[in-house]
C-alpha cells in the first residue's frame, strides 16, 4: 500500500509540473497574437492539441502518441501497459489461490478444534497463529497482496507517464529537426536543420 501512495504522489507532482497552470495574464500584443496563430497552425497540422494528446494517451495506450506521429513511443507504452495488465491478472490469480489455501487450512484447523471441544474464538485465533501451515499460508497471502499492489502502482504510474509523454511530444512535434552527417574523409560533419513551415 505504501508503494501505491508514493507512486500517486510522484505522478501528481509530475503532472503539476507538466500541465499548464491557470494564471491571470495581460492581453496579448500583436506579435504574441501572430505567434499564437503560428502555434495554432502547427497544432492544426496533426489536429491534436497537447491536452488532447494527453487525454488520448490516458484513455487508450498509444493513442495520444499515434495522434502526434510518435509511433515508436506509442508502441513502447502499448507494450509496457500490456505486460502490466498481464502481470496484474497473473498476480491477482496467485493472490486468490493463496487466499483459498489459507481458508482451506483454517477450515481444517477449525474443524479439528471443534472436534476437540474448542469453540472460543480467542483460543481458535491463537491456535491458528501457532499453526505453521496456516501461518505460512497467511504470509503467502501478504506477499501476493504486496506484489499485486506494486503492479497496480506501476500500472497507474505508466498510464500517467504515457499521458505526460504524449503531452510533451505534442508540444515538440514541430520543433526543428537537427541531423548531422559525415562529409569526406577529413572528419568534417554537415549539420542540417529542418524547420516545418505551415501553409495558410
Amino acid at each position: 500500500m505504501r508503494s501505491l501512495r508514493w507512486t500517486l504522489l510522484l505522478v501528481a507532482t509530475t503532472l503539476a509540473g507538466a500541465l499548464p497552470a491557470s494564471a491571470q495574464v495581460d492581453p496579448p500584443t500583436g506579435e504574441e497574437r501572430r505567434g499564437s496563430a503560428l502555434l495554432q497552425e502547427s497544432s492544426d497540422s496533426t489536429g491534436v492539441s497537447p491536452i488532447g494528446a494527453f487525454l488520448r494517451a490516458i484513455a487508450v495506450p498509444g493513442w495520444g502518441h499515434a495522434a502526434v506521429g510518435a509511433h515508436g513511443r506509442g508502441g513502447f507504452y502499448v507494450t509496457t501497459q500490456a505486460v502490466n495488465v498481464f502481470m496484474l491478472i497473473k498476480t491477482r490469480s496467485r493472490l486468490n489461490d493463496a487466499r483459498d489455501l489459507r481458508a482451506l487450512r483454517e477450515g481444517y484447523l477449525r474443524a479439528e478444534l471443534a472436534a476437540g471441544g474448542v469453540t472460543d474464538e480467542t483460543l481458535i485465533l491463537a491456535a491458528l497463529e501457532d499453526n505453521d501451515d496456516w501461518a505460512g499460508a497467511d504470509r503467502l497471502v501478504g506477499a501476493r497482496q504486496q506484489q499485486f499492489e506494486d503492479w497496480l502502482a506501476l500500472g497507474i504510474f505508466t498510464v500517467l507517464l504515457s499521458g505526460a509523454d504524449a503531452l510533451v511530444s505534442a508540444h515538440l512535434q514541430d520543433f526543428p529537426a537537427v541531423s548531422a552527417t559525415p562529409v569526406g574523409d577529413e572528419g568534417r560533419m554537415e549539420v542540417r536543420v529542418s524547420v516545418p513551415v505551415g501553409s495558410r
